[in-house]
């Protein structure tokens, strides 16, 4: 294949990557709740107007591309990456046809960039070790995006169990307070950052505009699938349900989700020394060896060879 074909290829691979993610689509739930905060929806408007028209024409033509990509998507592999997207809070404003779209300039890029390098570096045929490698770079290009995808819906998911227990000490003292349910999570809301400070501030949006309370925590709990969160859900709609006090089940909620935080902490310390064998082994200690054995090493060298 000349060489300019290829380096076409690339040039088209990359520019898919790069109007995939640089062109984001919030949330539709989201905007909707946006129109009814304090200007912000008006002043995303503004951006939106004064922005060059370059960027607005390459966002149209990205969109565009993405949606052709998505057509040939199967139905189940859509919305199987919908729903991880969802659990990921859309990182970059990723949509399934973009993801779609960056999953297939990967796997275009990756292997035509190593075939230049082959091209460009050996003029004989690719042996064994390069034909592994070319498919090598295809199955990364394959699978790296879902890779990715599957370690921001962890780190999610954990943030979320981490910051879960604090935030519902802060509830039950609400409640006792004489805060109702609902304005105690909005209390909470409003100083508890990150994810789960973000999934409470949507579920009371969706509140506010006439979702049924046990709804809009069950859409929670489907949307974040961290299992500290779902346990809490279930627990507070079983309450609101059988008109159980929601005082009650906050407390026996707190303490056991303090239970749960202090045996994940157990484990994951005990489970240290066994993440640290293998650096240990192929790196420090070798190290140590040699800052340790290497002077007497080279002295009896020099020994053995003088008295040659």
């Amino acid at each position: 294949m000349p060489l300019y074909v290829i380096s076409m290829v690339i040039f088209l691979a990359v520019a898919m990557l790069v109007m995939a993610v640089g062109s984001p689509r919030r949330d539709a739930v989201l905007r909707r709740l946006e129109r009814y905060g304090a200007g912000e929806a008006m002043t995303e408007y503004e951006m939106e107007l004064s922005r060059p028209l370059m960027d607005k024409v390459l966002g149209l033509v990205a969109g565009r591309f993405a949606a052709l990509i998505g057509r040939f998507a199967p139905d189940q592999m859509s919305e199987e990456i919908e729903k991880r997207l969802e659990q990921a809070a859309h990182p970059y404003g990723l949509t399934v046809n973009s993801f779609f779209t960056v999953k297939v300039g990967l796997v275009i890029a990756l292997p035509v960039a190593y075939a230049i390098y082959l091209f460009a570096t050996s003029r004989s045929a690719p042996g064994l070790f390069q034909l592994a490698l070319l498919a090598l770079s295809f199955y990364v290009g394959l699978r790296g995006p879902d890779w990715w995808l599957d370690g921001r819906v962890a780190a999610r998911q954990k943030a979320i169990n981490r910051a879960l227990p604090d935030a519902l000490d802060l509830i039950v003292i609400c409640v006792e307070a004489g805060l109702a349910f609902e304005g105690a999570i909005m209390r909470v809301a409003g100083r508890v950052r990150g994810p789960l400070g973000e999934e409470f501030r949507r579920t009371l949006g969706e509140i506010s505009l006439g979702k049924r309370r046990r709804d809009a925590l069950r859409d929670l709990a489907t949307r974040t699938q961290a299992a500290d969160l779902v346990s809490f859900v279930a627990a507070v709609v079983q309450a609101d349900q059988t008109g159980i006090s929601v005082g009650d089940v906050l407390r026996i909620q707190a303490d056991d989700l303090r239970l749960r935080r202090r045996q994940r902490a157990e484990r994951e310390g005990r489970e240290a020394p066994m993440k640290m064998l293998f650096p240990l082994i192929f790196f420090i200690f070798p190290a140590t060896f040699i800052a340790a054995i290497g002077p007497a090493a080279l002295k009896i060298m020099d020994q053995m060879i003088g008295g040659r």
